[in-house]
């Protein structure tokens, strides 16, 4: 395929960044512009009455949600990248992304615009992940422990008053690279404390950066450190896109 380059004369031309191949239009194989980079729709099979209706469209990203029941898991949404380059509206003839529910809800989305759904969807599962602990411990937090409590993990010590239960959550641990010189080899460990005295005021995080050195966290700046996490694994994940379609 050949590739269209950026000519002084083709710098306003819909075909920038687009690549040329065929499409079987009317029975006849015909030069199209297609954005092969991403695009997985088979144009030269897919016969169309019109040119402009071909359909330009990668591959579906899949939202998948467990059956309670036991049976097979079932699509909730998917989505793919989408480009119309015949149409009247500038939005729809540039790269996007179109994501549809498991009732036929059609949203179509700038990058921007997809980059705010991918943290609301990190958002809404950070929600659904402390919902799944806050019913799984219900169930399971022994007597005089809170639900967020990690079984064996609570140490119980002599205080002034009498014994005092330091109680200590599951661990958010991140682990280094091979060869990066990081405290015990971790980037990042952070965990939910609390003792006995706290249980009007709540826990609290103990977060362990890879010099060793550690800081204690309330909601606020808790929040303040799940956005900038949210947006440098945001970056991260861009990386790991940019590798692979170099890679293709």
């Amino acid at each position: 395929m050949a590739t269209v380059s950026e000519t002084p004369t083709a710098q306003c031309s819909p075909l920038v960044g687009l690549s040329i191949t065929t499409a079987l239009v009317n029975g006849v194989q015909v030069p199209v512009a297609c954005p092969a980079a991403w695009c997985t729709e088979n144009h030269t099979t897919e016969d169309t009455r019109h040119a402009e209706d071909i359909d330009h469209a990668g591959d579906n990203v899949d939202l998948m949600v467990p059956d309670f029941f036991g049976d097979e898991d079932q699509v909730f949404a998917y989505a793919h990248l989408g480009q119309d380059v015949y149409s009247n509206d500038a939005l729809m003839r540039a790269a996007h992304i179109r994501v549809e529910d498991g009732g036929g809800e059609v949203s179509y989305l700038t990058p921007d615009q997809g980059d705010t759904f991918a943290g609301n969807l990190d958002a809404f599962g950070s929600k659904i992940r402390v919902l799944a602990q806050v019913a799984r411990g219900a169930a399971t937090a022994a007597p005089g422990h809170f639900t967020w409590c990690e079984p064996g993990a609570c140490v119980t010590r002599q205080g002034e008053d009498g014994p005092v239960t330091e109680h200590v959550g599951a661990r958010a641990i991140v682990e280094a690279p091979e060869g990066f010189d990081a405290w015990r080899g971790q980037l990042f460990n952070a965990y939910l404390f609390a003792d006995d005295s706290m249980a009007d005021s709540g826990p609290r995080v103990s977060a362990i950066s890879a010099t060793g050195n550690g800081q204690t966290f309330g909601a606020d700046e808790l929040d303040k450190l799940i956005d900038q996490t949210a947006a440098a694994l945001d970056q991260l994940r861009g990386m790991r896109l940019h590798i692979e379609a170099a890679q293709a």
